[in-house]
């Protein structure tokens, strides 16, 4: 497998195109001189040894627009909760920057489902989990690929998220805690008559940014960050209505999530994942990774996302979205078949497993080995039907009464595709697949391995991106870091922004709880 390892080499793309050129842009758009200068460490190497130095980038404030003690980049649930902690902790002087128009992000259209253990809800229902319990479940559905010192600090800090959810600022659940993400009662869910899901969020946070005097500009994007000469950060540059802002400040918590809408600064990170399509939030396009990255903030975990496969054409061609290219019931056919552009089976089709990313990698892997823009999935009439799978937008799937007309319509070669499926049905139908042991292991094993009949259908699939894992170094304080391992003074990070430290069902407690750490740590830091 191919990993991208920039040993501290620098590559500069503007963040206009790196943000903005998305095959879903976002409707906003950050100034063509900002430039990406990305850094990156592997996920198991750190390779910088110099002394750390200030950035050559803007280092000093000649005529502040404003001036804030701390200024919050983004207002989903991280950037929320650290304005709302840093408040608790004394910070006055807040302003929380988010440009879009309303706030939330991701949250607030989550299904408002987050995981915890020993909350007050299971006490009063006796329900019993064990840290050891959440650490392994998560860990495990992740394959161990999270930073273990930093998802230690998620999963023990879960339960007394969502304490702090309903105690401080009164967010409603229900009394229904739900088996979810693995064999454990841990989800809890938000919601009221009023508000269902991620929703819920929304009165009660903007009650208490309200109460404690925040300063929210909405439609402000911050677009960079100013360094004082000792390499601490001094203030930040934000556009709001075409024009430009700056604001004066002593610290500054990045907030503002992934970049699963951003599949060009994906691919730059990890070239091994281009030709991904962005199908995550508008506003995951990576401009706080971006900023931080310009200022010597290290990157890590960029080889870490979860996609989901679509409709290729539809995606490319037809304005495609996670609905519209939606092919999941056909992935999910007792009898698929997946190949490659050469019309050649590459993979156990069943191998995804419960979280499904295991399927993603070698679909990756294929497509940058055969040069396409996508794999192809083949199923057949009858079976779609049963499973009452439609095509997106309107369209129909290739349909053929036999493999060579089916392969003609795919513009690949008949003979091989032939061969192709005679040897899965041949494999089928004795219940032993030799190339790809399809049908063994404890998830495989629940999923039949049934034959292909005529007639057949088939569709053009490629992994897109929906969450990111990968993002900015950090320590145990939400300090972010150098690739050397020093600490940026003053400059702070919480939620996707931040790298690996959560996973599906943890991904809410992980935006509260660093967001929290983060709030806490930036008042310590400018008391």
């Amino acid at each position: 497998m191919k990993r991208i390892t920039m040993f501290l080499c620098t590559l500069s793309l503007s963040l206009g195109c790196l943000s903005g050129c998305s095959q879903n842009a976002s409707t906003t758009t950050a100034p063509a001189e900002t430039t990406a200068a990305v850094t990156t460490t592997a996920e198991t190497t750190a390779e910088a040894n110099a002394e750390p130095t200030a950035p050559a980038a803007e280092t000093a404030l000649t005529a502040a627009d404003m001036s804030a003690d701390l200024v919050v980049i983004g207002a989903g649930g991280a950037g929320l909760s650290a304005a709302v902690e840093a408040a608790d902790n004394g910070v006055e002087n807040i302003v929380l920057l988010e440009k879009m128009a309303s706030i939330g992000g991701t949250t607030f259209i989550s299904q408002g489902m987050i995981a915890g253990y020993d909350t007050a809800l299971q006490k009063e229902q006796n329900i019993e989990l064990t840290y050891d319990q959440m650490y392994d479940n998560l860990m495990t559905n992740a394959l161990y690929r999270l930073d273990p010192e930093l998802t230690k600090i998620t999963v023990e800090n879960a339960g007394h998220t969502i304490d702090w959810l309903m105690e401080r600022l009164e967010v409603p659940f229900t009394d229904n805690i739900l088996v979810g993400y693995g064999p454990l009662q841990m989800m809890h869910v938000m919601g009221s008559e009023e508000a269902k899901g991620g929703m819920a969020l929304k009165a009660p946070f903007e009650a208490a940014l309200e109460e404690a005097g925040v300063n929210l500009m909405l439609e402000t994007r911050g677009t960079r960050l100013v360094m004082n000469e000792d390499g601490s950060v001094a203030g930040v540059v934000a556009q709001q209505g075409g024009k430009e802002i700056l604001i004066d400040t002593k610290a500054v918590i990045i907030a503002t999530g992934g970049y699963a809408y951003n599949p060009e600064l994906t691919g730059l990170l990890d070239p091994e994942m281009a030709g991904t399509f962005g199908i995550g939030h508008p506003a995951a396009t990576g401009d706080g990774i971006i900023m931080a990255n310009n200022v010597g903030a290290a990157l890590t975990h960029t080889n870490h996302l979860m996609a989901v496969l679509k409709d290729y054409e539809i995606m490319a061609n037809h304005n495609g979205n996670s609905n519209s290219a939606n092919v999941s019931r056909f992935i999910g056919a007792p009898n698929l078949v997946l190949v490659n552009t050469n019309a050649v089976r590459f993979v156990n089709e069943k191998s995804g497993g419960y979280m499904t990313q295991e399927l993603n990698r070698p679909i990756f892997n294929e497509m940058t080995k055969t040069d396409s823009d996508y794999v192809w999935a083949i199923s057949d009439e009858a079976t779609l039907a049963e499973l009452g799978v439609t095509r997106g937008g309107e369209m129909e799937f290739l349909k053929a009464d036999t493999v060579e007309e089916l392969a003609g319509l795919m513009e690949l070669d008949g003979e091989t595709l032939k061969a192709t499926i005679d040897s899965y049905n041949g494999y089928a139908a004795s219940g032993n697949d030799p190339e790809f042991n399809r049908g063994a292991g404890s998830w495989a094993e629940s999923q039949p391995m049934l034959p292909l009949e005529a007639p057949y259908v088939a569709v053009a699939v490629v992994p897109c991106e929906i969450i990111t894992y990968g993002g900015i170094a950090r320590n145990v304080n939400a300090e972010v870091l150098r690739a050397d391992g020093s600490v940026i003074p003053g400059l702070f990070v919480a939620g996707e922004a931040g790298a690996n430290s959560a996973y599906m069902g943890f991904t809410l407690s992980n935006c509260f709880t660093w967001g929290r750490i983060a709030g806490a740590g930036a008042a310590g830091y400018i008391k």
